[in-house]
């Protein structure tokens, strides 16, 4: 969706409330900027000279300067995606800014903003069942595993890899008491590894 900004209304999505606010990137433009974005904070900030801590965190005007030259956009613009980012995957704080969670790169990830649900989900491609019913779910390339709150949320991420996504339920309530950490990232909850005993197969998602 198109986001804007009003001096009434502030950052919003679509049409201005009020009608009197302007246009700050089209759909496209604000998807092909947060991917990128994504991608520059998770997986390669080297690639384009950008240092970031073990918090995550790196230096808000070095990223600005590559998404300007790059996409010709500023700071009104990176606000913007941050503000309306329904999965609230990046933050802005004194002057720097991070990706919250699915890091490849060696970050400190032991961080969380509250305390996960009885039960999590997450979704998978048919063909991996076999390998985390023995072994359990893994970060793979990332240096979490993700789980959603909602079997809609996994499924849906589910779809980006898989046509036919199996979704699993994890019993987050007997990790926690096991002694095994969740953490609670926006919307995403993430773990270091989920063993087989806590995860259920639960239904598929057909074509």
């Amino acid at each position: 969706m198109a986001v804007g900004y009003c001096d009434n209304c502030g950052y919003f999505e679509g049409m201005c409330p009020c009608g009197k606010g302007r246009l700050l990137m089209t759909s496209e433009e604000r998807k092909r900027v947060s991917k990128f974005l994504s991608g520059l904070l998770r997986h390669y900030p080297d690639r384009f000279g950008v240092e970031v801590d073990r918090s995550g965190f790196a230096n808000l005007n070095d990223v600005l300067r590559v998404l300007e030259e790059r996409y010709g956009v500023g700071e009104e613009h990176l606000r913007a995606i941050v503000a309306l980012d329904g999965k609230r995957r990046f933050e802005i704080c004194d002057g720097k800014i991070r990706a919250r969670y699915g890091h490849s790169i060696d970050v400190d990830v032991r961080w969380s903003e509250g305390n996960a649900p009885r039960k999590l989900y997450h979704a998978t491609a048919p063909e991996n069942i076999g390998s985390i019913m023995r072994y359990g779910l893994l970060p793979m390339r990332r240096r979490e595993v993700h789980m959603t709150e909602t079997p809609e949320e996994a499924l849906e991420v589910g779809l980006r890899h898989s046509k036919t996504p199996v979704l699993l339920e994890i019993d987050a309530e007997n990790m926690i008491r096991d002694g095994l950490e969740i953490r609670k990232k926006g919307r995403v909850f993430t773990a270091d590894s989920v063993p087989p005993r806590y995860i259920r197969v639960v239904g598929w998602k057909r074509s």
